[in-house]
């Protein structure tokens, strides 16, 4: 049986990938899949996970996967430290990055900007669903792409086939991860002409969908961690110490941003940024926040904004910058701001 461990964020489509997997490796007389999600609070931006067994027999164990032969990353600061805990012998982690990383278990694509460049917003499950129907030897392309005509609303289809012919692009331009682990397809190595590396290579294909999207140009760019700086995997960011007094709290439920006392726990993926000079000091960020996470700042700096974010219980909804009539907020991925400030 082969298991893959799906890591990501609501919305982004994790369990969607981990059904049309199943049902891509069903498609044949014979073949068995099973298919489950495991959420915490549902709402979009939360961290959840999702599964997916392959067998050519009945399966019959429906807990969680704790170690998976694939373990998959719709979001790069979902990969921290421990990651390799999840892993099989011989295992694969597929992330969806920008970033290369000098380990010989990790494969970054770029899935954000193929499957932006395809509907016009990044939803990366079907491109990384691609990529890894190169990588596992239970699927196909051609299932795949069954799977998603056969699970997916029709209007759906096109783009999202074309998704699939472009991370499967991508993911070739790519070393071969390890010609010994049993997922890999050994007459696939042969055509790439490629032997084993020990460093990761990240991948970006831009895909021009003017017309006919099933006739879309890929083109197809690799550069690997040769003469580069070597990535490395993408943490979620520490919270700052300290909570309000429980003794406090028990007087009032009501408190301004600033004060509330469950901190964010990893949902952001993307933070807003405040332009100071752009501010007009409106507030209609701080009467929108929906978590109370922006906040008047009594005596602003020289030249500093009148309000300010909280960072340790703002969860990147996005609404402050939508509100903004402005354009004095940005949200900036999260992983660019934790490196900026390290």
């Amino acid at each position: 049986m082969k298991e893959v461990l799906w890591h990501g964020r609501g919305g982004q489509g994790a369990f969607t990938a981990a059904r049309l997997l199943g049902a891509a490796a069903s498609l044949a007389d014979g073949r068995h899949a099973l298919a489950f999600p495991s959420f915490g609070p549902e709402r979009r931006g939360a961290p959840m996970r999702a599964f997916t067994k392959m067998s050519d027999a009945p399966i019959g164990d429906r807990s969680a996967v704790a170690q998976a032969d694939y373990v998959v990353y719709l979001d790069d600061t979902l990969l921290g430290e421990g990651w390799e805990c999840e892993l099989k012998p011989g295992g694969i982690v597929l992330v969806n990055s920008v970033r290369t990383f000098d380990d010989p278990r990790i494969v970054a694509l770029d899935a954000d900007g193929i499957s932006a460049a395809v509907l016009g917003r990044p939803i990366p499950n079907t491109a990384l669903l691609g990529a890894l129907a190169t990588l596992c030897d239970q699927v196909n392309a051609e299932d795949v792409k069954e799977a998603i005509r056969q699970y997916m609303p029709e209007k759906l289809h096109a783009k999202n086939i074309v998704i699939i012919d472009a991370a499967m692009e991508a993911a070739a331009c790519q070393p071969q991860k390890s010609a010994q682990h049993p997922g890999c397809h050994p007459e696939r190595s042969a055509q790439r002409g490629v032997e084993g590396s020990r460093a990761a290579t990240a991948v970006a294909l831009t895909v021009d969908t003017a017309g006919d999207p099933s006739t879309a140009h890929l083109r197809c760019s690799a550069q690997d961690d040769s003469g580069a700086a070597a990535g490395r995997p993408a943490h979620i960011p520490t919270l700052r110490s300290g909570t309000l007094d429980p003794s406090a709290f028990a007087h009032s439920t009501c408190f301004e941003a600033g004060y509330l006392v469950a901190k964010n726990a990893g949902w952001r993926n993307k933070r807003p940024v405040i332009d100071s000079a752009a501010c007009t000091g409106c507030l209609q960020c701080y009467m929108h926040c929906p978590d109370g996470t922006v906040y008047k700042v009594a005596e602003p700096a020289r030249g500093g904004a009148p309000v300010a974010i909280d960072l340790d219980f703002c969860k990147g909804c996005g609404v402050c910058a939508k509100v903004c009539a402005f354009g004095a907020i940005a949200m900036v991925p999260e992983r660019d701001e934790s490196e900026a400030s390290a």
